[in-house]
């Protein structure tokens, strides 16, 4: 609740709440005069959220990287939220990273897309160069589903982030609880903000961040295969617009 308290004494216009006490956070969002996103993972948390006060709803699903909570596909994901929440507007998360992905959600009713893999390659990120480089790499298989693998900060938060030497090990030792999982605790890269970074942890490498980058969390959705250059994140917003335009108008 800090956080939110602090957002809103700057009067950020937008909050975007995930997880945690949605309908007390919505209530103390909009007692500040802030319009409230919610990220639902089924038409049930759609409705609801919209019930407590939601302004909109962020349909994510399961192709998403980082946070994810739901098991149910964009594809499927979406027409259903829109159709639980009547008029309120959806906005489409999850394995969108092109104009095609863009079209396809608007056509499935959504009002706008929310596109995270795809703007990690952007030449404003502060992520390491390795990650990028990884992420043009990557297919779409290359990713993982993980149920409290790294350190996220709360309990049952499953989450998605490219395959690395870490997760494959972990896999490989059968998928062990948190105090038993293969090379936990090891210092594997450092930064100056940071100090030591150890397996699991929660920590995305930045341009500063030195060592075995390759294990450390390198967070993407499976729609990290249309990521295939560095561009700046205004020619990324062109280049998606223009394709969707074209495919709607013809």
């Amino acid at each position: 609740m800090e956080q939110l308290d602090a957002c809103l004494e700057e009067n950020v216009p937008v909050i975007s709440i995930f997880w945690g006490r949605s309908p007390e956070f919505i209530a103390h969002a909009r007692s500040g005069g802030a319009k409230v996103i919610f990220s639902a993972w089924d038409a049930q948390s759609a409705a609801e959220a919209v019930d407590h006060g939601a302004h909109a709803i962020c349909a994510q699903g399961w192709e998403a990287g980082g946070h994810v909570r739901g098991k149910v596909s964009t594809m499927a994901l979406v027409p259903a939220v829109v159709d639980a929440v009547g008029d309120t507007p959806v906005i489409a998360a999850g394995g969108i990273a092109d104009g095609r992905g863009l079209a396809a959600a608007l056509a499935l009713g959504a009002s706008a897309a929310w596109i995270g893999t795809r703007f990690l390659s952007a030449k404003e990120t502060c992520i390491h160069p390795d990650y990028v480089a990884r992420l043009i790499d990557a297919c779409e298989t290359d990713t993982g589903y993980y149920d409290n693998l790294f350190d996220v900060g709360w309990p049952n938060a499953p989450h998605r982030a490219l395959q690395n030497s870490t997760t494959k090990a972990w896999e490989a030792a059968g998928r062990p609880k948190p105090g038993q999982r293969p090379g936990e605790g090891d210092t594997v890269a450092s930064s100056p903000s940071e100090g030591k970074v150890v397996r699991y942890q929660t920590f995305s490498p930045d341009t500063e961040t030195t060592g075995d980058i390759e294990a450390v969390a390198m967070w993407c959705g499976q729609g990290v295969s249309m990521v295939r250059k560095v561009q700046s994140a205004g020619d990324i917003v062109l280049e998606i617009a223009d394709e969707a335009r074209k495919i709607i108008s013809f």
